[in-house]
């Protein structure tokens, strides 16, 4: 009876990959991978002003908010308006070289739908000890009086 029992779990649950048929289809997860050029994306090996300046250059102050999101797109820059039209978050960079870099910089856009100015798209975060810390409040005694 426990032979019977045995046979009936494995006709009602049969594997759906055999040992071995777990390797060839990693193999060809990895080939085709590696044949569609898949890349990581990375942080932009670029400060903060250096990214503003590249984006400035390819949608100078001024440029009309739909204008300046066609030529980023054109350029490979995506991104994506915050909660407020007024800001263009621009997200990822796809270089002609292939490779793929996080960027930092927000657009900001005037009432008129123009842009005027570039910001930080995330904070810039630092680690001080609490003597620094101490040091960067107290700043220099000045009399108001």
């Amino acid at each position: 009876m426990a032979y019977v029992t045995q046979r009936v779990v494995r006709l009602v649950r049969p594997r759906l990959f055999p040992g071995r048929c777990w390797a060839g289809l990693l193999l060809c997860l990895g080939w085709v991978s590696g044949c569609t050029g898949f890349q990581q994306v990375v942080p932009a090996p670029l400060v903060y002003e250096e990214q503003s300046a590249e984006i400035l250059k390819i949608v100078p102050l001024g440029t009309p908010k739909e204008r300046a999101v066609r030529q980023l797109n054109e350029a490979g820059i995506s991104g994506e308006f915050s909660s407020s039209p007024s800001i263009y978050y621009c997200d990822l960079w796809e270089r002609e070289s292939g490779n793929r870099w996080h960027l930092n910089v927000a657009l900001l856009f005037n009432e008129k739908g123009e842009l005027y100015k570039t910001k930080p798209a995330q904070a810039d975060v630092t680690w001080e000890t609490a003597k620094e810390a101490a040091a960067t409040q107290q700043g220099p005694s000045e009399s108001l009086y």
